[in-house]
């Protein structure tokens, strides 16, 4: 009996967090202090090159490739850009009527997905092993103004090795993505946590993509990680280690003196994130104690680009008698060039074939993904992709499940194959000619019942699902539009999940369509990984 005391106690604290969402309204509070971004004022700072009309073009090593790659993958919107990397990027003057109508009067940092907040909780962190352009040690990469502040000087790989176990004998930089836990917490309460890891999954889809990414690890010690960043582990905690080998990032690594004993400089911008923390529901941050105290880190050696293993059989429903499978036609690897270009759409119309939901579902999915993405799409608990059809040229309205081994939408048994009974259930808010489509939480252990950190990784992977759908949409000519807030009952009627499962997040998918009177600014990566 004393050996299972401890499961018990981890799946307590999930079951505790699930009822704490469940529990709390749907109206957000009438004020709650502003997301701010972080910096570290007094460090010493590099700059990174914007590119844009009339800069010269990116180049193809060193900390050049390193810029596109936090230029083009990192998370980033409009809002974000400073005055003169607006101008520089755009085109337009300084003083522009539209710099004015797009960039707020306070410094924050904003995302394009999966949320209507927009206000990303995620951090990034560079590990570098030392270039002839960049000196060895730990920075943090400011977002707004596109530069590195130096948190800790010094050769970084006896760290890197303590977190991650030693590789090869190639030395290795590394992207150390961090999520500040509380940041959003004083709009979304509870449900807040479940929406800052699904944010950080969102990133890592996007990094994992990259050709410079190697290994990712998502179960990597926080602890460790923290006390190398510096980090308050109760404010912002490590969620992934993605690997960048210099091979790929260009250029050796030269001679650097052992990193500097010496404490990160402060950083500000926290302060609301300590205010919603004394705040925060006990549920919550039990859940992230147990978070952090749960990881432990896995060592391992050079890697290969693994495949992702199939999904375990038998965890999706009975086809609907009589309605045979849909066999999808094979869809197209997605364009890096669509990491550029990764936003949500505004508006959607019809006019999505089934070949475009095609191309979607497999990358999502995790039936095309490899090399760094495996570790987020090959985990036997990765998150099933369900379909509400309401209007796809080639397939007939209703329900169905994506199997991703055999590439079939099978129908559920809530499939009645006629136009018009199925709906969306936010047809209130926002609705969609075409699908949608829901990341869904199934199989054993049942959601409840998955320990802490389980259930922070399904998080993190169902956001990874939510970006490596918008990258595929970009491709075919489609577009997504991600949503939090939905009828969890009214989703789990309508597509006939099977006992246990729950609908986690839900993606609008039809033909972008633009809306009159927004502003479209083509920005230009100048990434040689385009």
């Amino acid at each position: 009996m004393a050996s299972t005391q401890p499961a018990r106690e981890k799946t307590g604290v999930v079951a505790a967090y699930l009822r704490a969402v469940a529990a709390q309204s749907g109206a957000a509070p009438a004020t709650y202090p502003p997301p701010r971004g972080k910096r570290y004022p007094g460090s010493r700072r590099w700059p990174l090159r914007w590119p844009g009309p009339g800069a010269p073009p990116l180049g193809p090593a060193g900390v050049d490739r390193l810029s596109a790659l936090l230029l083009g993958y990192a998370p980033r919107r409009l809002e974000l850009i400073t005055n003169a990397a607006f101008a520089a990027m755009s085109g337009k003057p300084a003083a522009s009527p539209e710099q004015a109508r797009m960039l707020p009067a306070w410094f924050t940092s904003r995302r394009a997905v999966p949320s209507g907040g927009a206000f990303h909780a995620a951090e990034l962190y560079v590990v570098w092993a030392g270039t002839a352009e960049l000196p060895a040690g730990v920075y943090h990469h400011d977002p707004v103004h596109h530069a590195l502040e130096l948190l800790r000087p010094g050769d970084p790989g006896a760290a890197l090795d303590r977190l991650l176990g030693a590789a090869g004998p190639e030395p290795r930089h590394a992207l150390v993505v961090t999520c500040r836990v509380f940041k959003n917490a004083g709009k979304y309460r509870a449900f807040g946590y479940q929406l800052a890891m699904m944010d950080s999954g969102v990133l890592l889809g996007q990094l994992a993509g990259s050709p410079l990414a190697g290994p990712l690890h998502l179960a990597a010690d926080p602890r460790t990680a923290e006390d190398l960043l510096g980090l308050a582990g109760e404010l912002e905690t490590v969620v992934a280690v993605v690997e960048l080998p210099v091979s790929r990032c260009g250029g050796g690594a030269g001679v650097s003196p052992p990193p500097s004993d010496a404490v990160p400089p402060t950083p500000v911008g926290l302060d609301g994130d300590r205010h919603n923390l004394a705040a925060a529901d006990p549920a919550v941050t039990a859940l992230h104690r147990a978070v952090r105290a749960g990881a432990r880190p896995v060592p391992r050696g050079p890697s290969t680009d693994a495949v992702a293993p199939p999904t375990p059989a038998g965890s999706g429903p009975s086809p609907s008698a009589g309605s045979p499978s849909v066999a999808l036609p094979p869809p197209a690897a997605p364009s890096r060039a669509a990491a550029a270009h990764r936003a949500s759409a505004n508006d959607l119309a019809p006019g999505l074939t089934v070949a475009q939901l095609a191309g979607i579902l497999a990358y999502a999915g995790g039936r095309r993904p490899g090399g760094a993405l495996a570790e987020l799409t090959g985990h036997p608990h990765h998150p099933a992709l369900w379909c509400l059809v309401s209007r796809v040229d080639g397939l007939a309205p209703g329900a169905y499940r994506y199997d991703r081994d055999r590439h079939l939408l099978c129908p559920s048994t809530a499939h009645d194959g006629a136009p018009g009974r199925v709906h969306n259930p936010l047809d209130a808010a926002m609705s969609t000619a075409g699908a949608s489509l829901f990341v869904v939480a199934e199989g054993q252990p049942p959601i409840d019942r998955l320990d802490p950190l389980a259930l922070r990784d399904l998080y993190l992977r169902t956001g990874a699902a939510v970006q490596l759908a918008a990258l595929a949409a970009q491709t075919v000519g489609a577009a997504t539009r991600p949503m939090g807030g939905f009828g969890v009952g009214a989703a789990t009627a309508l597509l006939g999940l099977p006992a246990g499962a729950v609908p986690l997040l839900q993606l609008l998918v039809g033909v972008p369509r633009p809306r009159a009177g927004s502003l479209a600014v083509a920005f230009t990566e100048g990434s040689a990984d385009a």
